[in-house]
This record gives C-alpha cells, structure tokens and sequence, in this order.
C-alpha cells in the first residue's frame, strides 16, 4: 500500500514539475487556496493535484479488485526467506530468554540453594 500511495504522489508530483502542466497544476492550486481562504476553511475545492492522485491511486489498485481469495492469500504470504528470518528470530528470543535468570530481589528466595542452583545452571549453559 505504500508503494501505491507514494508512486501515485510520486507520479503526480512529477507532472507539475513538467513545463507543460506546471502552470497550470499550480494556477489551479493557488485558486483553491484562495478560496479557501475566503471561506476561512480549506475544502480542497477545485484542488488540481488530489484528484490526480485519487485517479492515479485507483488505477494502481485496479489490479487487486476481484482477486480470488487464494490469489490474495498468495499475495500476502510470506516468502520462504521471510519465514525462515521469523523462525530464526523465534528461536534466537527463545533460547535467550530460557538463558536468563528470573530477576527476583527478594534475598531469602535469591538465598535458596534451589534458586542458587538454578542460576549455575542457567549460567553453565551459556558458557
């Protein structure tokens, strides 16, 4: 979707830097603005750049409209590289937190021998 939405602006925005609707594209944008100001609320009235955009924007999503619900199951499923990144990911949190001592304060339960040797353990196994 933001690549939609930013090429779409992009595109447009590439069109009033052009000679040829330059002129034009901002004559018309300064007239809303005028108006806007009379009014002493921006409506976007007669703006020449947003319906642009909208056009723009709703050819580029034209291509998704009536896609099957396993065309765009396909379209939004992970690749085999993403999942792998994820599952490693899992793997690496997991494994970090089971290596790590619960942070308890309490000093009679850090005093036990059942806590003392949890935390050897979980030390030993990081070495």
């Amino acid at each position: 979707m933001k690549e939609i939405a930013s090429g779409s602006v992009d595109k447009i925005l590439k069109q009033v830097d052009e000679p040829a609707h330059a002129d034009e594209i901002k004559s018309a944008a300064f007239q809303s603005a005028l108006a806007g100001i009379r009014k002493g609320t921006m409506t976007y009235e007669n703006d020449a750049i947003l319906p642009l955009i909208q056009a723009e924007m709703a050819d580029r999503l034209e291509k998704f409209s009536g896609l099957s619900a396993e065309e765009e199951s396909k379209l939004l499923a992970l690749t085999e590289e993403q999942k792998d990144i994820v599952a490693a990911n899992d793997r690496k949190m997991k494994n970090e937190f089971l290596a790590t001592a619960p942070g308890i304060t309490h000093g009679a339960v850090k005093m036990t021998d059942k806590f003392k040797n949890y935390v050897s353990m979980v030390q030993n196994a990081n070495k």
